[in-house]
């Protein structure tokens, strides 16, 4: 009745005709984090379809395209769904789209304003001055430099022209597709997957020099940044960073599956196979680009012995996480095993990943020989938004599941 009530009352403030024409073709949306116009607006491009009725958004960040094929229209006002999370758009149809951006979805009454304009495709078309610089190539990427929350991370940026791709790499994972430009001698990136909405910007001094940054993913993250050119700039290597510890060898698990049942791994499904052990949740974008790859990997070996297991860190209770587990699982059309085991934490993390020591976060995965042997653990995930980290990661992880199924 809640969720009703206050989808009745979203419908009531922004709908103001009966029958308006929702134009097809390119869209530029604004979703603003702030009451302040501009100062925490995250643009972002989609396209609008109209099939026999039905209407489709397709929302790009970069080389990303997600399809949101849940949209419901009521008189003048659409009600869209993104794949895989639980964010929705409640808009009014006009010339223009105007409404609300739900973060966490209608039913938590969390919200951003929001507005699109139509035909628009360029992301960021207020800023019109030619770039000044070629920022393309890799760089450190201090978030909050100089205070004891400092965190050094790389950017990889690909420039061409005005417009800008690439991503931000950090030890606990990368931040997926961005797309932006440079106008003048200042840098713009922006993504909305349905888990983030990002904005950066930042101040090009030189060109190995971007300074006075901001990045923001929410009113109440909001930090500054600067970078520095480097070629050379790389993260840690894996091992520094998350270990097995002295003592320890195997690792045993249990939890909930989508059905109610408890499984653990002293279960005969899992005796003697290599196991893909997974620890993250169905709110983490990173998790996604994880469950994608191995899902691939279960498809291709699964045959032959590969299992992988997901360990959800989710809500409170089963009852609130089962429909968001069974949402991404479905979304990703994994059919390996997905396990109810914690609220989201990272005490809970550090707890049920008992053998592991070091920087753990959202996901951390193992790989278990048929003996049940941990033989590699990773922190964090890198996805096909990387290129040459991720397609380096695949090759090895493919390499290794394949050496262990012949042991």
């Amino acid at each position: 009745m809640r969720y009703l009530t206050i989808i009745i009352v979203a419908l009531m403030a922004i709908s103001c005709s009966n029958k308006s024409e929702l134009t097809q073709g390119p869209w530029l949306g604004v979703i603003q984090m702030d009451s302040i116009p501009g100062k925490l607006d995250v643009p972002f491009n989609f396209m609008v379809k109209v099939d026999n009725g039905k209407v489709h958004l397709t929302v790009r960040n970069a080389d990303e395209l997600i399809d949101i094929t849940e949209v419901e229209r009521i008189g003048d006002t659409l009600i869209a769904k993104f794949p895989t999370f639980t964010s929705e758009l409640v808009m009014a149809i006009n010339d223009s789209l105007s409404g609300y951006y739900y973060p966490k979805g209608v039913k938590e009454n969390h919200r951003y304003r929001f507005f699109a304009i139509k035909g628009e495709t360029d992301r960021f078309p207020w800023f019109t001055e030619q770039p000044k610089f070629d920022i393309n190539g890799r760089w450190w990427f201090i978030e909050n430099p100089g205070t004891p929350d400092s965190t050094v991370m790389v950017a990889e940026l690909k420039q061409d022209g005005a417009k800008v791709t690439g991503t931000i790499l950090s030890t606990t994972g990368d931040y997926r597709y961005l797309e932006g430009k440079v106008a003048g001698n200042m840098f713009y990136f922006s993504k909305n997957d349905g888990a983030q909405t990002i904005i950066i910007r930042g101040e090009i001094v030189d060109s190995a020099n971007i300074t006075n940054g901001l990045i923001s993913g929410s009113p109440r993250w909001i930090s500054t940044w600067r970078a520095l050119r480097d070629h050379n700039a790389q993260l840690p290597k894996a091992e520094s960073l998350v270990w097995v510890r002295n003592g320890y060898s195997t690792f045993d698990f249990a939890g909930i599956d989508l059905e109610g049942n408890r499984v653990s791994s002293s279960d005969s499904r899992f005796k003697g196979k290599v196991l893909a052990v997974l620890a993250g949740g169905s709110w983490c974008p990173n998790c996604l680009d994880e469950g994608r790859y191995y899902k691939q990997l279960y498809d291709k070996y699964r045959e032959q012995g590969f299992e992988v297991v997901s360990l959800c860190f989710e809500d409170k209770t089963f009852e609130a996480a089962q429909p968001k587990i069974n949402r991404f699982a479905r979304s990703i059309e994994a059919s390996y095993t997905f396990l109810y085991v914690a609220p989201r934490g990272r005490q809970q993390l550090d707890s049920v990943l008992y053998p592991l020591e070091g920087q753990l976060a959202y996901p951390t995965s193992m790989i278990l020989d048929r003996n049940g042997k941990i033989r590699r653990v990773e922190t964090g995930f890198s996805g096909p938004g990387t290129g040459e980290h991720f397609t380096i990661f695949a090759r090895e992880t493919e390499d290794l599941i394949a050496k262990l199924l012949n042991e």
